[in-house]
């Protein structure tokens, strides 16, 4: 199993609450998000920071403020919120001498896994696990 961080868990938690509360114009506050995805709020401001920076939210300020997705969830991938917040998606660790064989083939295998892992992240969009997760509940309104 791949691990991804808590942080990265909060962001994606985040991402789809913000895709499956979509309407047009709308803001959901910092506070709302975090109580839906069980997210500490102090975290979870920072991390909708860097998810804002990545060009993936955008945030309004003052007491009608919040956060929504800067594009639809049909156009926001896994992948795209994977790397604005743990950066290249694969596994670390490729060491060993090129001269290695089994250097090599561990290099191989790892170039491998990250190929298919990028493949499912970058074809997953923010709408497919929204839809999902309403399929898994088997309800038609599902809460994180």
């Amino acid at each position: 199993m791949i691990r991804l961080s808590q942080k990265a868990d909060y962001a994606m938690r985040a991402m789809l609450d913000l895709a499956r509360a979509a309407q047009p114009g709308a803001v959901a506050p910092t506070a709302a998000i975090a109580r839906r995805t069980r997210a500490p709020a102090k975290f979870l401001e920072a991390i909708l920071g860097e998810l804002r920076r990545a060009g993936l939210v955008e945030s309004r300020r003052g007491a009608a403020g919040g956060h929504r997705l800067a594009r639809p969830g049909s156009r926001i991938t896994a992948g795209e919120v994977w790397r604005a917040i743990e950066g290249p998606v694969g596994p670390a660790g490729r060491r060993g001498a090129a001269s290695d064989p089994a250097a090599r083939a561990l290099r191989g295998l790892w170039e491998e896994v990250e190929q298919a892992v990028t493949r499912v992240v970058d074809g997953t969009t923010l709408d497919d696990l929204a839809r999902r997760a309403q399929e898994s509940a088997g309800v038609h309104d599902f809460t994180i």
